[in-house]
């Protein structure tokens, strides 16, 4: 048997071998459908998923936000196997805040909760945008009724909880979407005297749990049923408690608390209870499977949703758990959900209750507080308008598959009419710049089949192309590129969409099918100036910021395990025990890294070589070239030739091309390529690094350095302005002056120059002599101090900075994209594939985009945005 079942395992091992062989022959090389079948494949079996417990759409609201601190603290060491001195951390949060514009259920494990705090309108549109396969994993945590709001056609049991606790935020006068300000703390409403909460599904004993560890009452429903009669009471509790405390003190009187209301309009409560009793019946008893599910509770129940006792007895326990009552529901929100509380309750009349003329204390009571307009618009929609409000198909997204990094996205292409057809996509382009962010949309542009040209004033793009050599810097990777610290982090960025930006480019680099090797996850220590007055200071704990791994401020024993390259005795900012530096403080950053921004260049340009992809050095634009309708579709340009007899001649060439893409770094608003400094302006923001190596290094190719002296982590010191990192070849990256993260609150970036011709920097040996002078005297890396370090080579460079510090992706004409953004290096591969799909789908011009088309994540980085 066992002879039998190697033979089996041997034959399917042979056929599918043979199969992939086969495949790869009779498919064309430039097929797109093949390619995406072969990554697809390769990224499912190799891609390593983080985040354990699972994703929370959302989080930036209040129960989103509650969840995602439950969720992500504390962030406790990762014990030591070998019982060794260093100190370890999770290089993930447990749990993943879902970005905007990316699908859920893409960042987590498969069967991990996926948990969605959104309004109950849109729980069609996440349905929609949710992976296919992890849809069973979506935790709804919202005010719905189940069989009116979960109307997509499946078979799937979602996970749903009728919530009965509250949240609310301790620094309400903060901004929701600044990263810099301190994060709005969560603060949790809950009594003894709430209602449990009700939770049905696959995930319910998780969340359960979760919930019980803060003392909230939890209730595991049996059945669907339970849930359902659960909302149905919730749906009454919204509808009658800001009706009757706005209605208390009569028309222009003020409102009443709840608790007022209980005490002293229990008879109008009561009426209305008894009014609105048969409609909470029907829907307690009504289904929420699919119709065409094969559940056997797809028919009628028989749950009851009991007497007018129970109703009165429940709405008074909710309403006095929240804040023991002292709370008066919002009228504005009431009446701008007016249709799917109370109007909902309306349509349900039966017989005689539908006639609008007959006697109704509910009607007479919204007519008192709503006025006679939004009554009368109220009774004509009921339940028209909430299924209208779900079924809202212009909010609607279609899913992209990213899959070099098997991540999806939200894209929308055409809001009117069918999807495209495949014959106007882009089939050539033009790419001007092959630095980091043109090399990867060539790449990605390449994978999706289109003929790409490449072209760069600078020489030496690519290593010979018969494999004579293997060195990684035997290429130009451009000008900003080959001067970059790269840096991997997603560090002091706001607005908290741009962090998450960053921080999704990181994840692209874990995950990418040609750059997932290259970086180094090592992790960041960041000094800055101690936030207050320096005292209470309380030892190592997470800063709070939910969507960001951070963990600080480190004692002096944990910076000392954290990082053993550095010389913290000779570190004045090291000792954070010492109360003479009550000035700085450090903080640690497990899932940073660094990457070598030439040998991620050099496996772009290769790979896009591979497929295609032409490579013109040396090039001159002069002009971009136009249809007769003014569409760009080209350009010419110059480049020198080689006669027989020797002599140079240069000649004027025109490449035409779908699409025109502008990625050439701090000159991409030359007027030369179609975009002045009027449309695109950028900033002046030169960059100088210095780069130094052990001599035995240099000559020998090892270290003489202790192992446990060489530097581990990337080390920024914000206050002293020195950074350094070590590369894989050991090299010492040492920068210094004011680092420059972008984004709205970056106050390092001069906002008030205009944008004028960059300068020409000199590689001053000096000022590298400087920086690592600098470095060694606030940082103190062995390595550093060394007497046999010397000093390789200064690099400077402007960095490509929108005004704004904002990234710039998206068209700026028919036929012209640009691409410009700092870090291009964090960005690139995320940037390059999200770009090359608009470029290739084409229909997203200009206009297209200012109606929000193209891809949901990136509408905040248009160049036609008003800040920029």
């Amino acid at each position: 048997m066992a002879a039998l079942i190697s033979l089996l395992k041997l034959s399917i091992s042979t056929f599918a071998s043979l199969f992939i062989v086969v495949t790869a022959w009779t498919v064309p090389s430039r097929s797109n459908s093949y390619r995406d079948l072969r990554y697809q494949w390769h990224l499912k079996s190799h891609v390593d998923r983080r985040y354990p417990g699972g994703e929370v759409i959302g989080s930036q609201g209040k129960i989103g936000s509650y969840l995602l601190h439950r969720l992500n603290t504390p962030i406790v060491p990762i014990p030591s196997k070998n019982n060794t001195n260093n100190l370890q951390y999770p290089q993930s949060l447990h749990a993943a805040a879902v970005p905007r514009g990316v699908s859920p259920g893409c960042l987590s494990p498969e069967d991990t909760p996926i948990y969605a705090c959104i309004p109950s309108s849109s729980i069609v549109n996440v349905w929609d945008s949710t992976l296919p396969h992890r849809r069973k994993d979506l935790v709804f945590l919202c005010n719905c009724i189940p069989s009116r709001h979960l109307t997509f056609d499946s078979d799937t049991d979602v996970t749903v909880a009728i919530l009965h606790f509250g949240v609310s935020h301790s620094n309400a006068n903060n901004n929701d979407n600044n990263a810099k300000a301190s994060p709005r703390t969560p603060t949790l409403n809950n009594s003894p005297q709430s209602p449990p909460t009700a939770i049905y599904g696959k995930h319910a004993m998780t969340l359960g749990n979760l919930l019980q560890k803060d003392g909230i009452a939890v209730h595991i429903a049996r059945d669907k049923n339970e849930v359902q009669a659960a909302g149905a009471r919730k749906l009454a509790w919204s509808s009658l408690m800001w009706l009757t405390c706005h209605s208390a003190g009569g028309v222009g009187g003020e409102p009443m608390r709840v608790k007022d209301v209980h005490q002293f309009q229990f008879n109008k409560l009561q009426r209305l209870v008894e009014e609105i009793l048969p409609s909470l019946e029907i829907l307690a008893s009504e289904s929420w499977s699919s119709k065409k599910s094969k559940s056997p509770n797809n028919g009628p129940t028989t749950t009851s949703i009991g007497s007018v006792q129970d109703i009165l007895d429940y709405l008074r326990s909710y309403s006095l758990s929240i804040s023991n009552g002292n709370v008066i529901p919002s009228r504005e929100l009431a009446l701008r959900e007016l249709a799917e509380r109370n109007g909902l309750l309306l349509s349900l009349k039966t017989g005689e209750e539908k006639d609008r003329n007959s006697s109704s204390y509910h009607l007479d009571l919204i007519h008192q507080v709503a006025g006679e307009e939004l009554l009368a618009q109220c009774l004509a929609t009921g339940s028209e308008k909430q299924r209208s409000l779900l079924d809202n198909s212009n909010n609607r997204f279609e899913r992209i598959q990213c899959t070099s990094s098997d991540l999806e996205f939200l894209f929308r292409s055409n809001n009117s009419g069918p999807p495209h057809p495949a014959s106007s996509n882009a089939k050539t382009a033009v790419i001007v710049g092959a630095g980091m962010v043109g090399s990867s949309i060539a790449y990605h542009l390449s994978m999706r089949g289109v003929n790409v040209t490449v072209m760069d004033q600078r020489t030496n793009l690519l290593p010979p192309s018969d494999g004579s050599s293997s060195k990684k810097h035997d290429i130009d990777p451009g000008t900003a590129t080959s001067s970059s610290f790269a840096w991997l982090n997603a560090n002091d960025k706001s607005p908290l969409s741009y962090k998450q930006f960053n921080h999704l480019g990181m994840e692209v680099w874990r995950r990418h099918g040609i750059l997932k090797n290259i970086p180094e996850w090592c992790g960041s220590l960041v000094r800055t100036a101690r936030e207050g007055d320096g005292t209470g200071y309380e030892g190592s704990s997470l800063k709070m910021n939910p969507h960001y791994l951070c963990v600080g401020p480190l004692n002096w024993d944990e910076a000392c395990r954290l990082e053993p390259g550095i010389d913290w005795s000779s570190s004045s900012p090291g000792n954070a025990n010492d109360t003479a530096d009550k000035e700085s403080e450090i903080h640690f950053y497990p899932e940073e890294g660094h990457v070598d921004p030439v040998e991620a260049v050099r496996a772009l340009r290769l790979s896009a070589r591979s497929n295609g992809v032409e490579f013109l050095e040396g090039v001159q634009i002069s002009y971009l070239v136009r249809d007769e309708n003014g569409k760009v579709n080209g350009l010419e340009y110059t480049k020198s030739h080689t006669c027989d007899n020797g002599d140079a001649n240069v000649l004027p060439v025109l490449a035409t091309a779908d699409v025109v893409v502008i990625s050439a770094g701090a000159n991409s608003s030359n007027p030369l390529l179609g975009i002045d400094s009027q449309h695109l302006q950028l900033l002046e923001q030169p960059g100088v690094l210095a780069y130094a190596r052990s001599k035995t290094n240099s000559d020998h190719g090892y270290d003489s350095t202790d192992e446990h002296q060489v530097l581990k982590r990337v080390f920024v010191d914000t206050i002293a302005q020195a950074h350094i990192l070590r590369r894989d070849d050991k090299t010492i990256v040492v920068g210094g002056g004011q680092l420059i993260t972008g984004g709205g609150e970056d106050n390092s970036l001069d906002t008030n120059q205009s944008s004028t011709p960059q300068k020409t920097f000199n590689e001053d040996i000096t000022a590298g002599d400087t920086m690592i002078k600098t470095a060694v005297a606030a940082i103190s890396p062995f390595e550093l101090q060394s007497s046999q370090c010397e000093l390789v080579r200064v690099s400077c460079a402007n960095r490509p900075m929108p005004s704004d510090g904002f990234p710039v992706l998206g068209f700026v004409d028919q036929g012209l994209y640009v691409a410009v953004m700092h870090s291009g290096i964090t960005l690139g591969p995320l940037a390059g594939e999200l770009a090359s799909y608009e470029v290739w789908d084409k229909i997203t011009t200009a206009n297209d985009q200012g109606c929000g088309n193209g891809f949901q994540i990136l509408e905040d980085f248009r160049p036609s945005r008003s800040r920029f």
